[in-house]
């Protein structure tokens, strides 16, 4: 018996190279795909048209900018081997990188460039940050960059002419929202309609399954640029074949997939989890600031809303400190203001917010003669956080005497009433603008051109217009600061907390940096 055994075993030994489908073929295998949790499918694979912060994250391991986001947040060459800008910041030349190839295997010329730009700025595209380049801001036609013209004198230049000068052009090319993308013409059918997007970046579109996942490739022909990985600039080297991010929508069943081994990659663990799954001693956990801001939106176009007065009754109702200590388990102070509290321009100034006074919503109320009209606060129970926000302000202001209600919808119709203007109050989270000025100018604007302005006031908008005119650091913190004290007094908008976030990585996962946009980078990451 023993003999024939051992003669098994060698045979099986000699033949396992013939079938590489064994055990050790899987294992290698799986050493060459990262699994990533996402929290909901991709909307698009159209850069900047039909998004979110799920979509964004996916797209910018397929399309690249000539520009992007470093980790401290300032702005660097990504496809471009530099940037030149004249004296009066109105004329910005680039110069493309050598080597650098589409997913096709076409190369990138300054003609591709210019074709991209002009289709975002097509209006028939619908490009969110249209307005961004062609002096509408959100939408409203004084404010903004304006593109006066795109040429291309050679192959490998492009420049770009402003109408006046600008300090945020470079910021507003290098966004993470509505990137910039530089594709080739044949990511669109012949109707110009869109396809697929045939991108730079390290990665490319392997297969979507709607609902399920999406695989992305590595693309093998990738040049990559010699200096240092930094944020999103700097060098995209893919170093494992596939990249898989998985929907998993509910968050204990992404901690349990987590640490069962089904995924590699949670990128922010819940709150509640956190202690457990650090007893439990197999998993990397580790901590990040990020620059995303968390706030209760709310329409100042409602028949009781457009009262400043009662606004402010309902901040002085929410007591934000016990809300960003709920929601972070301790972890996150709170932030009023729109200039991220980690950052350079957060000075004092902005911790200052309407306090906790129950007393003084009380005496506003009775001021303005309210009568216990019905407020409706919008949520869902993809994102935890803001469920857990609108459930603990619906109590505080129940408790001063406001009548509020809670409207749990599904996270596509409370994103699409955002982008509609269609609640009264809304428990919403913006993801990471890397410069203030993103922020105050997504906010800022006319209703009328741009649904999803919080923020009608001529005179933030001439604050906000100054900011995109200067590079001065003193002279931004003083617009800044100015911005500040005027929403403190018109309360167009309740901001409670930027948070930080843990993310859950396998222990076979190397090189893996969390940042402060809190988007997932998978380039530069191995798996052992």
């Amino acid at each position: 018996m023993r003999s024939a055994l051992a003669g098994a075993t060698v045979l099986l030994a000699l033949l396992s190279p013939l079938f590489p489908g064994g055990p050790a073929a899987g294992q290698e295998a799986a050493k060459k795909e990262i699994v990533v949790q996402i929290r909901s499918d991709i909307r698009s694979t159209e850069p900047g048209v039909n998004r979110d912060a799920e979509t964004d994250t996916v797209m910018h391991h397929i399309v690249e900018s000539l520009v992007a986001f470093k980790e401290d947040l300032d702005v660097a060459p990504l496809l471009a081997a530099k940037v030149d800008v004249s004296p009066d910041q109105r004329v910005y030349t680039f110069t493309l990188r050598d080597g650098l190839l589409f997913h096709n295997g076409q190369p990138v010329t300054s003609a591709d460039v210019k074709w991209s730009w002009d289709r975002w700025l097509d209006p028939k595209t619908n490009w969110i940050c249209r307005g961004s380049f062609t002096g509408g801001g959100s939408g409203d036609e004084e404010r903004g960059v304006k593109l006066a013209s795109i040429a291309t004198p050679d192959a490998k230049t492009i420049v770009f002419t402003l109408d006046k000068p600008s300090a945020i052009f470079l910021t507003l090319m290098a966004s993470v929202q509505c990137p910039t993308a530089i594709v080739h013409k044949d990511s669109v059918n012949p109707d110009g309609s869109w396809k697929t997007p045939i991108g730079t970046g390290p990665f490319k579109l392997g297969e979507w399954k709607r609902g399920e996942y999406v695989m992305l490739e590595k693309f093998d022909k990738y040049v990559a640029r010699s200096d240092a990985q930094d944020g999103y600039a700097g060098k995209r080297e893919a170093k494992v074949d596939r990249v898989k991010f998985m929907v998993i929508a509910d968050p204990n069943a992404a901690r349990n997939a987590l640490v069962s081994g089904d995924i590699d990659i949670l990128p922010t663990v819940p709150p509640a989890s956190i202690e457990g799954l650090r007893l439990r001693g197999t998993l990397q956990l580790p901590e990040h600031e990020l620059v995303g801001w968390t706030a209760m939106l709310i329409q100042t176009n409602d028949p009781l809303l457009k009262d400043p007065r009662m606004r402010q009754a309902i901040a002085y109702a929410i007591d934000r400190t016990q809300i960003a200590q709920t929601a972070t388990h301790g972890r996150s102070k709170p932030n009023g203001s729109a200039v991220p509290a980690h950052t350079k321009y957060h000075t004092p100034l902005h911790d200052e917010w309407l306090p906790y006074d129950p007393a003084k919503t009380k005496a506003l109320l009775a001021e303005i003669g309210y009568k216990g009209e019905l407020i409706k606060i919008q949520t869902n129970r993809r994102y935890a956080n803001m469920f857990d926000n609108a459930v603990v302000i619906q109590s505080m202001l129940h408790a001063a005497g406001i009548n509020a209600q809670l409207q749990v919808l599904d996270w596509a119709t409370q994103l699409s009433n955002y982008q509609n203007g269609k609640f009264q109050l809304s428990a919403f989270a913006y993801s990471a603008r890397p410069d203030p000025y993103l922020t105050y100018d997504g906010i800022i604007g006319k209703k009328a051109a741009r649904k999803t302005v919080q923020w009608e006031n001529d005179e933030a908008e001439k604050l906000t217009q100054q900011v995109g005119m200067t590079t001065v650091q003193a002279e931004r913190q003083k617009l800044f600061d100015d911005l500040h004290r005027l929403m403190m007094k018109d309360v167009p908008i309740i901001g409670l907390y930027n948070g930080n976030t843990v993310t859950g990585l396998s222990q076979k996962i190397k090189g893996y940096r969390p940042w402060g946009m809190n988007m997932p980078i998978l380039w530069g990451v191995t798996k052992d």
